[in-house]
């Protein structure tokens, strides 16, 4: 079965922590937990990048082909965007 990933394993251990960072920025410094608009945008953009942490997988970086895979992880889930047949033609 092709792997859906396009998010690396560091980029997710930086990815992760980042968000929540914002997370707790959003909803206590720009007041989101109030419903500030301003906090709550920032709350919810956090939100994207935790699930995109823990997906693995990120739409704008498969919008424009790109990966954070390392070369050991593309040993082991191969290259997102080539089929087999690609990489064997090569």
């Amino acid at each position: 079965m092709k792997s859906h990933r396009n998010i690396g394993r560091t980029d997710r251990r930086i990815r992760f922590p980042f968000s929540f960072l914002i997370l707790v920025l959003g909803l206590w410094l720009f007041n989101g937990a109030s419903g500030d608009p301003l906090g709550l945008s920032i709350s919810i953009f956090s939100g994207i990048i935790m699930i995109t942490a823990l997906a693995a997988y990120c739409p704008g970086l498969h919008l424009l082909r790109l990966h954070s895979f390392s070369e050991e992880e593309l040993k082991i889930y191969g290259h997102p965007y080539h089929s087999k047949r690609q990489v064997l033609e090569a």
